[in-house]
């Protein structure tokens, strides 16, 4: 009798078989798979290499130079004057710390976990990388790893090129090898322990030391040593402030490996894994930055893109991860008091029911050598670093302000006045035939008379101005801004057919784009200083690795002479104490016996409102408006006089020097007529105190004489091609 196999059985077998076969099919075509890989790899890489070889540019990283891509330093002075570290600039948070300083079983924690053979190979891994392959093929392995070694994962966080392309793995692979010819394995170990990710901003076992348990790296456990080596692999998986049960399981793998490969003994295994650990608290807040380490940044930048021609790019990289130490000018005590003035709303007008935005403020404060004092950018508490500031980066209509610097100095200079020259208070008649301009609260221009320059600048008339700016030219005065005063923001010409070179733009401050108020401060310090002009500066000297790269400082550029500055010092100081100056005069009840000179500044349309001047400690300039150009009301406009004045008296030091009398220089004090503007007699009925040149003094006042006229100064022609004026002979 034949045994017959039952159905079920039949299809058993045949399914059972057709299973091996398919088994061995795959198995077969994933052998041929990592061939074909294998041999795409070693044709690509030979492809590569050969490229790169005839290139004639060396790719190999410099390992010698990582100690340069560390966290920057900023110091400053304490109060016995020694520099002393004050922060730290978060591009990443990096200390160096050499391999004799980082603990053996952290360095034995990385290598068990990340690259097992690293003592072994010559750069690359075969084995972890054909088996890589394998598992991304056959899944045998249900966690993905990579082949990288640490040489590997060195060259990659090195070129910060972590691009998923064949081409990028075969340069790394090539790399690796070139690498571990030109290093030793200590100098590679020692590399990558300093670079490996922690975190955010972290990296590196030093900073990470610090950032997880508050110590230095030479301090570690080995538990400690562990969770560094584990939450290199994943830092957010690994986190011990999100994610603790993960860190603990992956330590413990990390442990599991170190005592399988021989780096602990049992006893040192066991201990470690009963080891209660401590992590750092507050360690997610971020440090914010104040207006001033904003700023600070920003001046580092610019220097070095301009003494080395770097790219932005390149200047900020260096300030963020180029290890430099900056000597920083900041009093932090002094920025914060001018920032506490700023945060708090008990300060600033009620904005108007219907507005979207609060108004915005914004001082810079300097002494006369340059010397940033303190900066504030915004009103309210600062969230966030490097957000705008106001102060330095925002460009802004700067009204009247602009006239002191514009045409009354340039004005005295050239002896075209003196402090009480007689001038009409008259429209011009511009080239177009235009009657121009009118006086503030004045519907159209007006024909007033005479009037004498110490009223025009305490009065802030248009017509005075305009007709100085007449004599001088548009062109005289915009040189004398942008060459001698640096303001940089002027428009020669644009695409749209405007130009600063005008009556507008230099008569009144109708700028095509605006001025800077850290500019603006810099150009005033001639008034208190003897007409020297200083570059602001926030630091004194910056180093990389102990070699002083940039240095700052007092520029001492002598652009007014000494006579003529005072003779503005005086003017400027009238607009507080004169009886014409009314808006300003509001700061005279604070100072006293001090001397301080200001002048104000408001836009035709109210959108901007200023207060620029100084005192015998520091000068500043105050700006207020809506960042949207949104109309001021009248409550408002007083905004930037009250700000300077609170943020000068928090800055102010009641033992300083209160008079500018050091910088009075020969000039001779006189009585004089406002009628004529000429030196006064007892027959004059209204007088007034001014400060001449002794080579530009007015004659003696005949009362009832008609004014003398104003000089007209010879013409010349200037490099451009625009008419300019020369100063008569004295």
């Amino acid at each position: 009798m034949t045994f017959q196999k039952p159905a079920f059985l039949e299809n058993f077998a045949g399914s059972r078989l057709q299973r091996i076969l398919s088994m061995v099919g795959k198995t077969a075509l994933t052998i041929g798979l990592i061939l074909v890989i294998a041999g795409c790899i070693v044709a690509c890489v030979l492809t590569v290499y050969l490229a790169t070889s005839f290139e004639g540019e060396g790719s190999l990283p410099d390992v010698d130079m990582i100690n340069q891509n560390q966290t920057s330093i900023v110091m400053i002075q304490n109060e016995s004057g020694q520099f002393v570290e004050y922060q730290r600039i978060a591009g990443v948070q990096r200390e160096w710390a050499n391999l004799s300083e980082i603990p053996v079983n952290l360095q034995n924690a990385v290598v068990a976990i990340e690259d097992e053979r690293f003592n072994e190979h010559y750069g690359v891994d075969w084995k972890r990388t054909i088996s890589a392959v394998a598992n991304l093929v056959l899944h045998f392995n249900d966690t993905e790893y990579g082949g990288s070694t640490l040489t590997q994962q060195l060259v990659k966080n090195l070129t910060d090129n972590d691009d998923h392309t064949i081409q990028r793995k075969v340069t790394e692979i090539f790399t690796a090898i070139e690498m571990e010819e030109f290093y030793t394995k200590d100098e590679i170990l020692q590399a990558y322990l300093n670079i490996i990710p922690l975190t955010g901003t972290i990296e590196g076992v030093g900073a990470g030391a610090k950032y997880y348990f508050n110590k230095e790296v030479s301090d570690l456990t080995l538990a400690e040593c562990a969770v560094l080596a584990s939450i290199t692999n994943n830092p957010g998986r690994y986190s011990p402030y999100t994610h603790p049960k993960a860190l603990i399981g992956r330590q413990q793998t990390v442990l599991f490996k170190m005592h399988e490969l021989g780096f602990i003994t049992t006893d040192e295994y066991q201990q470690a894994l009963g080891e209660e650990l401590h992590f750092a608290k507050n360690v997610g807040a971020s440090q914010i930055y104040d207006y001033y380490t904003d700023m600070l940044i920003d001046e580092v930048v610019e220097d070095l893109v301009d003494t080395y021609g770097y790219t932005e790019s390149q200047a900020k990289n260096m300030v963020f991860y180029g290890g430099l130490t900056i000597y920083s000018c900041e009093d932090p005590t002094l920025q914060a008091k001018a920032e506490a003035v700023y945060k708090d709303d008990a300060n600033f007008p009620d904005k108007i029911a219907t507005d979207e935005e609060d108004p915005q403020a914004a001082i810079y404060v300097m002494d006369y050598t340059g010397k940033t004092v303190a900066v504030v950018g915004g009103r309210g508490e600062k969230t966030a670093n490097r957000v705008l500031n106001r102060a330095t980066t925002s460009m802004r209509q700067p009204g009247s302000s602009i006239k002191p610097i514009a045409v009354y100095a340039p004005a005295v200079q050239l002896n075209l006045i003196n402090f009480s020259s007689p001038v009409k208070d008259c429209y011009i008649v511009l080239p177009d035939g235009s009657k121009w301009p009118r006086n503030y609260n004045q519907s159209r221009p007006t024909d007033s008379g005479m009037t004498v320059i110490d009223k025009a600048i305490q009065s802030s008339m248009n017509t005075v101005p305009a007709q100085l700016l007449q004599l001088m030219t548009p062109q005289r005065s915009f040189d004398f801004l942008t060459g001698s005063l640096k303001l940089s923001s002027l428009v020669t010409s644009d695409n749209k057919g405007n130009t600063d070179i005008d009556y507008a733009p230099m008569g009144l401050g109708g700028m095509t784009k605006g001025v800077y108020p850290q500019e603006m401060a810099a150009a005033y310090q001639i008034f208190g200083n003897g007409g020297i002009y200083n570059e602001p500066y926030s630091y004194t000297r910056v180093e990389q690795n102990g070699e002083v790269i940039l240095t700052k400082g007092p520029t001492n550029v002598q652009v007014l002479d000494t006579n003529s500055a005072y003779v503005m010092n005086r003017l400027l100081q009238n607009v507080i104490q004169g009886s014409y100056g009314a808006t300003a005069r509001a700061l005279k009840g604070s100072w006293k016996d001090w001397e301080i000179f200001a002048k104000t500044g408001t836009t035709q349309e109210n959108n901007d409102v200023w207060l620029v001047g100084g005192t015998t400690q520091y000068v500043a300039a105050s700006w207020f408006g809506y960042d949207k150009n949104q109309e001021l009301t009248n409550k408002q406009t007083s905004a930037a006089r009250n700000l300077w004045n609170k943020v000068m008296l928090a800055l102010r030091d009641d033992a300083a020097v209160k008079t500018f009398d050091s910088y009075a220089g020969s000039t001779v004090e006189a009585v004089f007529c406002y009628e004529t503007g000429l030196l006064a007699t007892d027959k004059c009925t209204k007088t007034g105190t001014g400060v001449y040149k002794p080579d530009h003094m007015p004659e003696v006042c005949t009362h009832g004489e008609t004014a003398l006229p104003l000089p007209v100064p010879e013409t010349s022609t200037t490099t451009e091609g625009t008419t300019a004026t020369t100063a008569p002979a004295a």
